[in-house]
């Protein structure tokens, strides 16, 4: 009992002399800022809550500089950057206990863990109950593209938009692109195999036929909202938008195709930190975090990625999902690389194996 209240006194001392300071992202500005009141209140540690609204271009700046805070949200995508610039620190599994072993390996890089996991969006399908009610179409747990044209046909007249989503879209695209991949050929960003010309193709050809429509972000979550959308290929953080307007919907995995299994993509968040001398007491604000984030999660439709009685509508989604890669500009050259070439493909400039083969060489120039 002495060695705990030792333990306690110790921390409140560095607080009083170091403070921490978080930098944060991404939605519930709100919900950091009131709960560092709440762990002052409780604990005496001041918390500075400092908000980034692209808080990954102030991490490229100052990961080169070293002024960096205590702790900082990053995205999974990003641990990898993170870490190989040596500024991060490696954290204790032993401190990480009710965390699963597949969230924490996305945090993992070089064998040590970057960051502490905390929630996550993810890639679904949001489909239009309503219309799907209205046009008599019964609704599985899972959807594969060759359910699509009947789909189409009976929504056709209930809805403006039977399907929708954007084929030029890397985020959007990028399950299928992957979804024939080797391992190998995964973390090598292997998006000129013959396995990803073969699903682009196919998923092309559905928009040729006029089966889907490709619609762009913006105006695609403005007219799912609007009822107009049978079903829509987007990230799970538009829910709580569409929950305040929009039609009854559910969010299933990202459709197979055509018997192809096909894993969304978890986006998910945690907290890189920084600071040897505070680390005791950004561990001890990240529990309180976790202790208190049951409406934040409700409000916004957040997965929890540790142990949490708080709602999992997405757990579905989220076991049948796959983490992209984390290494270090992993996400950013794919972005760079698979978005010209799904343009060109689209507008028919050129082939799907001439675009991707291009993509591939470019790809290949810069790695």
């Amino acid at each position: 009992m002495k060695k705990f209240f030792l333990s306690v006194l110790v921390i409140l001392v560095c607080s009083a002399v170091f403070g921490i300071t978080f930098w944060v992202s991404w939605e519930g500005e709100k919900f950091y800022r009131d709960a560092a009141a709440a762990f002052k209140e409780e604990t005496g540690i001041d918390v500075e809550i400092v908000y980034f609204p692209k808080i990954e271009e102030k991490l490229n700046i100052n990961l080169k500089t070293g002024y960096l805070p205590d702790a900082a949200m990053i995205k999974d995508t990003y641990v990898g950057d993170v870490a190989a610039s040596g500024r991060s620190l490696s954290l204790n599994l032993a401190s990480l206990t009710g965390y699963s072993q597949k969230f924490l390996n996305a945090y993992v890089w070089n064998g040590e863990i970057t960051a502490v996991p905390f929630y996550a969006d993810c890639q679904v399908a949001f489909v239009n109950l309503n219309a799907f009610e209205e046009a008599g179409i019964v609704l599985g747990e899972k959807l594969d593209f060759d359910q699509f044209e009947a789909i189409k046909e009976s929504l056709t007249g209930v809805v403006d938009y039977p399907i929708a989503f954007d084929f030029t879209s890397p985020y959007v695209m990028f399950p299928y692109v992957s979804a024939l991949m080797s391992e190998e050929e995964l973390y090598e960003l292997n998006i000129g195999a013959s396995g990803s010309r073969e699903i682009v193709s196919k998923i092309k050809e559905y928009f040729d036929n006029g089966v889907i429509s490709r619609l762009e972000r913006a105006a695609m979550n403005k007219l799912f909202a609007q009822g107009k959308i049978g079903i829509m290929l987007q990230g799970s953080s538009m829910a709580s938008k569409f929950r305040e307007k929009g039609p009854d919907f559910v969010m299933l995995p990202f459709p197979n195709i055509e018997g192809v299994e096909v894993s969304g993509i978890i986006d998910s968040k945690g907290f890189a930190l920084f600071n040897s001398d505070t680390s005791e007491q950004c561990m001890s604000f990240i529990g309180f975090l976790n202790e208190h984030s049951h409406d934040f999660f409700v409000e916004y439709d957040k997965y929890p990625l540790f142990g949490s009685d708080s709602p999992q509508e997405l757990e579905w989604v989220v076991n049948q999902g796959k983490f992209m890669p984390n290494l270090p500009g992993y996400q950013s050259l794919l972005f760079e690389a698979l978005e010209p070439a799904l343009q060109a493909i689209y507008s028919g400039a050129m082939t799907v194996d001439q675009a991707l083969s291009g993509a591939q060489s470019y790809i290949d120039s810069i790695r």
